[in-house]
């Protein structure tokens, strides 16, 4: 009986970075579906490719100046102006190029309604009815365009003013007068629009003069009638003199002014000297300078005299009189002089105030004038904004005419559209080259991607990979119809069948150091795993060597290991436990000349679960092990019931089959995780129902030895290293880590 223990007692292979040979094996693995996949792809676009109608493409190359060619010094109504908005104007260009209204003449042009591709044939009635209609109301004229359109690409030549126009058919003429046409009509096209613009601008601007020229004529009436009611006869004129009067006035008041200032300055300073004698002005007065003088020679003749006589002497008595005669005149001449300068500066300060009112008289005459001029000078502008408008308008109306006349465009046919020599699609060679690519393509993708979704096991090294556990051995699988019989006494079953139930039982007896009697409990995931045909074949096996062998059958719910050995059902196990039965009775010896005894599950119980939790369970096992030196328990699946969970603690160690790509990898490590739980030792994995066939390039490589060379297949041989019965042994005996990891690889 195995202990429990805390720790897991197996430990997964260490897993290696991706290898070119694991996604060639996810390839050949997934052969068939990619060779199904690539083979319908690739026969899809051969006949794609053969059944398509040949597709001819023309193409004319067209040169789209941004400014008409410069034949006038003036720009047409229909030009641009600036440099601004140059993508846009070329845009507009391209969108013009694929119009309805174009794409309708060319149609109409070409006679295009009668052709097939534009849902002909059609007559000549019909196709003049169909003209006739207006835009938008034939829905074959609006097919005809929307064909049209589609089989029209306009492509810019990037980084000069280049565009390649193209129009696609089934007939390479026709896809070449078609490109033409349509290049030829855009020209015209472009010339009718600039003419159609001047002359709808050449229509305006003649009202527009008409009109202007009115109000130029009401607003010069006006003018006259004004100039008549306020007399406003040569009025610039009177403005003219009347600002060169007060420019004079001006000049001349200040001249006064400075005039005046100085002569009263002079008479004030005269006024208040001392010594008025004294003073300059006086002193160059002749009257003054000869009394000075004379003055002089009666001085001198004073002094003569009083060197003779005493002062009361006549003769000098005469000459002081004299004397002071003199002095007398020459004080009332200063005053004189002085009433001169103050008679100056008098006359100065009139001639200011009269030079000052002429100038009040000429700025009141000027204000009076302004006054009057404004409604003039308002009414004179508006007369002449209106003849400026009028002159700009008659200018431009000229030039608009000029330039209507001109046949001059900006769109020149660089290389005219020639007949194409082949046709553009199908490019046979290219369309299945691509077919191949885009098969190869989606069916490895598909691979890939089919192999991502799928999450079970399905090789020895997936075993390895994501569950951790030490592998036993690989069963292959063999059909019921192939084989009814799959119990390994049957001699007409494949080697490699065979064989693989004596690599598990290699593997199991390397599983102990030391010989005895051991249990061992065999369970799976799920269902049709092929769990009791292992435990079966697994007892024979075992059987076959010198020993004795017990096969017990614990699936109490549906059992099925009876209809294999074909023995008896009960009595057996259930009936043991219960108390009915003995187990020299319920055990079945030597079946089918083997040295295997077995015990049937026996009659149906409604509990299974608590008859197997009892103690006489417990003691039926140990007392069967004195007699049998293998027991092979063939319990239920882990995931459907509790019986596996409570005998695997009661055994030596526990056997875990897997169905090849049945069940989720999640699911068997949820098993291995469950069952380690409750202590049991887990031996190992046998992963039964192998694909050996489907994944024969694997076990090839892996197995040769076994399936391929040994034995031989009736399909020929397979290659690659045989695994020796050690490596089980290696795989049985070493330590792994928790269930936890394994979840996670998942």
């Amino acid at each position: 009986m195995a202990t429990p223990s805390t720790e897991p007692n197996y430990e997964p292979a260490p897993q290696g970075e991706s290898h070119l040979w694991d996604y060639v094996h996810v390839l050949l693995r997934r052969r068939r579906l990619l060779l199904a996949v690539f083979t319908s792809i690739v026969a899809l676009a051969t006949l794609r490719t053969l059944l398509t109608k040949p597709v001819y493409e023309a193409t004319a190359q067209l040169l789209i100046e941004k400014q008409n060619p410069n034949v006038l010094n003036f720009q047409g109504v229909t030009e641009e102006r600036g440099g601004s908005g140059i993508d846009d104007y070329y845009q507009t260009q391209y969108k013009l190029l694929q119009s309805r209204s174009l794409a309708r003449r060319v149609i109409e042009g070409l006679h295009l309604l009668g052709e097939a591709e534009y849902g002909g044939p059609r007559d000549t009635v019909q196709i003049d009815a169909i003209v006739a209609q207006l835009p938008g109301q034939s829905p074959e004229m609006e097919g005809a365009i929307s064909a049209f359109l589609a089989r029209t690409a306009v492509r810019p030549v990037r980084n000069s003013r280049l565009v390649n126009v193209s129009v696609s058919s089934g007939r390479p003429d026709l896809a070449a007068t078609a490109t033409n046409a349509l290049a030829h009509l855009y020209i015209q096209q472009s010339l009718d629009l600039r003419s159609e613009t001047s002359s709808e601008a050449g229509q305006w601007l003649g009202g527009q003069i008409e009109e202007q020229r009115k109000k130029a004529e009401d607003a010069d009436r006006r003018l006259q009638a004004l100039k008549r009611q306020e007399g406003l006869v040569n009025i610039e004129e009177r403005r003219t003199l009347l600002d060169q009067r007060l420019k004079e006035l001006g000049t001349a008041l200040n001249e006064r002014k400075t005039e005046r200032l100085q002569k009263e300055a002079l008479w004030r300073q005269m006024a208040s000297a001392p010594n008025p004698e004294e003073l300059p002005e006086v002193m160059r007065s002749g009257l003054v300078q000869n009394l000075r003088i004379e003055l002089a020679n009666l001085d001198r003749q004073q002094a003569q005299l009083l060197e003779r006589y005493l002062d009361q002497h006549p003769e000098v008595v005469k000459v002081k009189n004299q004397i002071q005669d003199t002095r007398t005149k020459i004080r009332s001449e200063a005053q004189h002089v002085i009433r001169a300068a103050e008679n100056d500066y008098k006359a100065a300060a009139a001639q200011e105030a009269s030079v000052s009112a002429a100038l009040e008289s000429a700025k009141q005459e000027a204000l009076q004038l302004a006054s009057k001029a404004v409604t003039y000078d308002s009414q004179k502008r508006e007369v002449g904004a209106a003849l400026q408008v009028l002159d700009g308008l008659m200018s431009r109306s000229k030039q608009t005419d000029v330039a209507s006349e001109l046949k001059s465009t900006n769109i020149r046919v660089v290389d005219p559209a020639v007949v194409p020599s082949g046709p553009i699609r199908p490019q046979k060679l290219r369309d299945i080259a691509i077919g191949f690519l885009l098969g190869a393509f989606l069916s490895i993708g598909l691979a890939f991607f089919l192999e991502y979704l799928d999450n079970t096991l399905k090789t020895p090294d997936d075993v390895r990979q994501y569950l951790g556990a030490p592998l036993l051995g690989v069963v292959p699988e063999l059909t019921s119809d192939q084989h009814p019989n799959l119990v390994v006494l049957n001699n007409e079953l494949d080697q490699r069948f065979i064989e693989g139930y004596r690599v598990v039982r290699t593997a199991l007896n390397y599983s102990w150091s030391e010989p005895g009697s051991r249990i061992i409990t065999v369970t799976s995931t799920a269902p049709g795993e092929g769990k009791t045909l292992t435990a079966v074949n697994l007892a024979l096996t075992l059987a076959a060597q010198e020993g004795r062998t017990l096969l017990i059958d614990a699936d109490l719910r549906k059992p099925t290991t009876h209809a294999l050995v074909r023995a008896k059902r009960t009595p057996g196990l259930s009936d043991i436990l219960v108390g009915q039965a003995k187990a020299s009775q319920a055990i079945q010896q030597k079946l089918k000349d083997t040295n295997l005894a077995y015990l049937p599950s026996g009659t149906n119980v409604p509990s299974p679960a608590d008859l197997f939790s009892s103690r006489i369970m417990r003691g039926l096992l140990e007392g069967l092990r004195k007699f049998y030196d293998w027991i092979i328990i063939d319990t239920p699946p882990v995931g459907a019931v509790s019986e596996p969970l409570i005998l695997a603690p009661l055994t030596d160690g526990v056997v875990i089959v897997t169905g090849a790509e049945m069940v989720p990898r999640k699911a068997v490590l949820h098993t291995l995780e469950r069952t380690h739980d409750t202590g049991a030792r887990i031996l190992g994995v046998v992963l039964n129902r192998a694909q050996v066939d489907k994944h024969s390039y694997y076990y090839s490589h892996y197995y040769g030895h076994y399936y391929g060379q040994y034995y031989g297949r009736p399909s020929g041989k397979v290659s690659g290293r045989p695994k020796r019965p050690a490596d089980a042994k290696t795989a049985t005996d070493g330590k792994v880590s928790s269930i936890d990891e394994k979840r996670a690889r998942a």
